[in-house]
């Protein structure tokens, strides 16, 4: 007898059965989509993707979660085709602003079903459809004004963005809302990533231009942005401050004012002035470079230490995962460096070395702190 929370074997088949059937159908569709009348090719995106939310929801009443969980993401996803499709019937601007507002669409659609349905996939869905929609918005204001792109100013709209999302993540844990851990995971995974691009040498002299004319639409959004972010993340931290450890708390912070601080930093080495003469790299782009490995292994230990205090195995394991990453990119970046000095096999061998040593060490950590 399997519990209601159990997956039988015959509704596993019978929902690989319903992919199958829906595939072939839109399969069947796209091959004749152009001969298709404008009104029924609107009526089948809306009838698809309502049978999909529909399907999530009967497989959630009767407790197949993970079935439920598939179909409503799959609702999402063509949510978001659909949006694209319709545009594309009415031949709506192409333009980077025109594809914006489609963005801003699908993720504030996606958005809103995550809570309706309480979906954590869609959810996840809608945090990257979000970082894809200020991506082109910021082309489509810089596009406008014929300015040269300054990927700092986005760099500072992400980093706020974080900080957003980490004040959201306080609100649901205040209030112990399902989507606490998702916020908590999610805000987690967001400043180690964006630590760990940032730790790239080749990218930091290409943050900042000294002939950029700064136009009024990126600043604008970069100001409502920080706005929103401040606002919600004072809020947060009053509405959670008798469930958040304060320690967390000045934790993050300190990690956000300290990529902020490499993010100006970058200034000091723009327009790609990355090397000295003689192919060396400067004092300068040293120091920064440096600052921000040092950013990164903080950030590294900061989320170690938050998950072994809360106990969350999953948050641990991901930081650990980009100690990894940032040892075999690190190595990578040094073998491209000195392979002009040392012989390609001495340097593979001493750092396989230190990756075996590495491995065994990082294996031991995990056990001592995951039980």
């Amino acid at each position: 007898m399997i519990g209601k929370k159990g997956q039988s074997f015959g509704s596993v088949v019978g929902i690989i059965g319903v992919i199958l059937v829906g595939l072939g159908v839109a399969w069947l569709v796209a091959q004749n989509w152009h001969q298709i009348p404008a009104v029924a090719k609107i009526i089948i995106l809306i009838v698809v993707t309502a049978a999909a939310y529909v399907a999530g929801i009967e497989l959630k009443i009767h407790h197949y979660s993970v079935s439920a969980a598939s179909l409503l993401l799959l609702g999402s996803l063509l949510y978001t085709s659909s949006v694209f499709l319709i545009a594309q019937i009415f031949s709506t601007s192409t333009t980077p602003q025109g594809v914006a507002w489609l963005g801003l669409l699908c993720w504030l659609g996606v958005l809103l079903a995550a809570y309706i349905f309480e979906s954590k996939l869609s959810l996840i869905l809608a945090f990257i459809q979000i970082l894809q929609w200020m991506g082109v918005q910021f082309v489509a204001f810089a596009s406008n004004a014929r300015d040269m792109f300054t990927p700092a100013i986005l760099a500072y709209t992400v980093l706020l963005a974080g900080v957003l999302w980490y004040g959201l993540s306080l609100w649901h844990r205040s209030r112990d809302h399902p989507f606490s851990g998702v916020y908590e995971f999610w805000s987690a995974l967001y400043f180690l990533l964006f630590a760990y691009i940032l730790s790239f040498q080749s990218l930091l002299p290409f943050l900042w231009h000294s002939e950029t004319a700064m136009s009024t639409g990126p600043v604008i959004f970069l100001v409502a942005i920080g706005v929103a972010a401040l606002i919600t993340l004072v809020s947060g931290i009053f509405a959670a401050a008798h469930t958040v450890d304060s320690k967390e708390m000045h934790g993050v912070l300190s990690v956000i004012v300290v990529l902020a601080l490499v993010l100006s930093l970058a200034w000091f080495v723009r327009d790609g002035n990355f090397f000295m003469s003689y192919g060396e790299m400067g004092l300068g782009m040293w120091a920064i470079w440096i600052l921000a490995n040092i950013t990164l292994i903080g950030t590294i230990l900061a989320t170690v230490g938050y998950g072994t205090a809360e106990g969350k195995n999953s948050i641990i394991n991901l930081a650990i995962a980009f100690f990894a990453l940032f040892v075999i990119t690190r190595y990578v970046g040094f073998v491209i460096n000195l392979s002009g000095y040392l012989g390609l096999s001495v340097v593979f061998i001493i750092g396989g070395i230190i990756l075996i040593l590495g491995g065994i060490f990082i294996e031991k950590w995990r056990r001592t702190l995951v039980i």
